[in-house]
């Protein structure tokens, strides 16, 4: 998949999620910091069930476009991972994003989207 077409998903996913209406939605360009991850998009919802129903839009926007996730992920906690191999999407709860603070841990990305 080229480059170009990777970004453009990331940003429709960030796209998506701040019209559903998630909140602090990131996008993170991993690749000059670490070998082996590109971008993370990471956002908060406002509850579990709101979560749930980010990462079902999310898993949507990405079936759509024929890309399938690595791993089955549980929509069931407060931190909900979407591995699509360049592209990871993280849902939290905001105790969960606070705690984990991974816009913190990676810090040193660049950031495409605040």
């Amino acid at each position: 998949m080229l480059e170009s077409d990777i970004v453009g998903f990331a940003r429709e996913c960030v796209k998506i999620l701040e019209e559903k209406k998630s909140e602090n939605v990131l996008l993170l360009d991993l690749r000059k910091v670490n070998s082996y991850l590109d971008y993370f998009v990471i956002s908060t919802g406002n509850s579990l069930i709101h979560c749930r129903s980010l990462a079902k839009e999310v898993k949507k926007l990405f079936a759509k476009n024929g890309l399938k996730e690595r791993n089955k992920s549980s929509l069931d906690s407060g931190w909900i991972i979407l591995d699509y191999s360049e592209i990871i999407v993280h849902i939290f709860i905001q105790e969960m994003r606070d705690y984990y603070s991974l816009e913190r841990l990676w810090g040193d990305a660049e950031f495409l989207s605040h």
